[in-house]
């Protein structure tokens, strides 16, 4: 919920948002960006679109154990994980189970990134410049990409792509990353990245 739903939803005000959930996992990012909605009685339509590499583990999620706070949204999880699509007036979701950087080439339209995967030293390809560029072309100019990862080196690969550097220090919460494809002014503090690299010679970005 802090790291991305509350950002995403607090920066971006349009009544209709396609997110891109990178990778879906268990699902929490979906499942709580649903509960939110309902929860703030927010009047958006949301598209939700998420890749997922592991095809057992969205097999076992019809045993798993998830919070009361989803008691309300259910039926929308059942459905999800059997058909790996949901539809209903106000919610869509598209659950796709394969590469998630051959998957990515196919959307445009994103609004809002959670950037979620598996960290970089376990899950390189899905943080490398490469990656991020083609998350650049998928996304609308006014997008936002939240993610937990300060790390330079990620953070020097979304900018190597072409996205500016934020961060956040959410009251309780370690620091986190946003990143936006221009410049703009909001309740965050601007990393300047060239004057990192300058600093610090020894970054680098990463590459595939």
């Amino acid at each position: 919920m802090v790291k991305h739903i509350i950002p995403a939803f607090s920066y971006h005000k349009k009544d209709q948002l396609n997110i891109l959930d990178i990778c879906f996992g268990i699902g929490y990012n979906t499942f709580t960006t649903i509960y939110y909605l309902k929860k703030e009685k927010l009047d958006k339509k949301l598209n939700i679109f998420s890749p997922e590499l592991d095809l057992e583990l969205i097999e076992s999620l019809k045993d798993f154990e998830y919070p009361k706070e989803f008691d309300g949204i259910k039926d929308i999880i059942n459905k999800l994980l059997k058909d790996k699509k949901y539809e209903d007036e106000h919610i869509k979701i598209e659950l796709f189970i394969g590469d998630a950087r051959e998957y990515i080439k196919k959307l445009d339209g994103i609004d809002i990134v959670y950037q979620d995967a598996f960290s970089s030293e376990v899950n390189s390809e899905l943080w490398s410049v490469e990656y991020f560029k083609d998350i650049y072309k998928a996304t609308n100019k006014d997008c936002i990409l939240t993610t937990y990862s300060v790390a330079t080196k990620v953070r020097l690969s979304l900018y190597k792509a072409g996205f500016e550097i934020y961060e956040i220090n959410p009251i309780g919460k370690k620091k986190q990353t946003i990143a936006l494809k221009a410049k703009k002014e909001f309740d965050a503090k601007y990393i300047d990245m060239e004057l990192k690299q300058q600093r610090n010679k020894e970054a680098k970005a990463i590459y595939d």
